[in-house]
């Protein structure tokens, strides 16, 4: 009998392991931390700066950023998606699927999600648009199976590529340690009441999805949250798209586009 209670406890114990070490919060850390180890040792310590689970401020709240790469190229910020399985999506899609065999799971939009990120560290910093990209990295298992914006990188080599192909200064060595001194100091004391407050955050955003509230100049109807093609810039675009393509940047909307609800 006590045996057989061992065993049966044993067995439990290594189910609960694998459905924590399976958990997405778990899967997203390694991931991340797998992107964090290649970084830092393919990226020259001369010319690049890695800061990594960055939890900064924003606008009242908080927004936790996995990666931020530094260079006098520009400011790569860098959403980490650990995941497996076909993933369909496309940049002016709100919502992207993954497919798992026969199971079809939808996710907000990488690009959108992380705009909100970019726009952060565009106003803790002061740089500009167009000194920060807005970057995506899937590893794991993940295969794209639809076109993909150029700023969706599959795998750390891929990632890498991607950030070593910008050559052209866009700030000086001086703004570079500039840049990570302010993303540094900005950065909240990690501990439970910080991370408590960002998930709260986190919570209210998903509850909010849907229409912007704004409504479109052309036919009148919702404006709601998407991403450029190829800049992987986001603005307002009409709901009746492709009938209707009116739009409006998200720069003549009052606030910081952190703050509007995405679709």
């Amino acid at each position: 009998m006590t045996e057989i209670v061992f065993v049966g406890a044993l067995s439990l114990a290594i189910l609960v392991l694998l459905l924590v070490l399976g958990s997405p919060g778990v899967k997203g850390a390694r991931g991340e931390r797998r992107v964090s180890a290649f970084l830092r040792k393919h990226l020259a310590e001369t010319d690049y700066r890695v800061l990594d689970d960055l939890t900064l401020p924003a606008r009242g709240a908080t927004t936790q950023v996995d990666h931020v790469v530094i260079s006098r190229f520009g400011v790569f910020v860098v959403e980490t998606k650990n995941m497996t399985g076909w993933i369909f999506g496309g940049a002016n899609q709100a919502r992207w699927t993954q497919a798992v065999h026969r199971k079809k799971s939808p996710f907000q939009n990488p690009l959108h999600q992380n705009y909100g990120h970019v726009k952060t560290v565009e106003t803790l910093t002061g740089l500009s648009e167009d000194q920060i990209h807005n970057v995506v990295v899937f590893v794991g298992d993940a295969i794209p199976k639809s076109e993909m914006p150029p700023n969706v990188s599959w795998g750390c080599r891929d990632l890498l590529r991607h950030i070593t192909a910008h050559q052209s200064p866009v700030m000086s060595a001086d703004q570079v340690g500039r840049v990570a001194d302010l993303l540094t100091g900005a950065q909240l004391e990690r501990g439970a009441e910080t991370r408590k407050s960002h998930l709260r955050h986190v919570k209210a955003l998903k509850a909010d999805r849907g229409p912007t509230g704004t409504k479109c100049p052309t036919c009148g109807g919702d404006l709601v949250m998407r991403t450029a093609r190829k800049s992987g810039k986001a603005f307002l675009g009409c709901t009746n798209f492709p009938r209707c393509k009116g739009m409006r940047q998200v720069a003549q909307q009052a606030g910081n586009v952190a703050d509007l609800p995405r679709a």
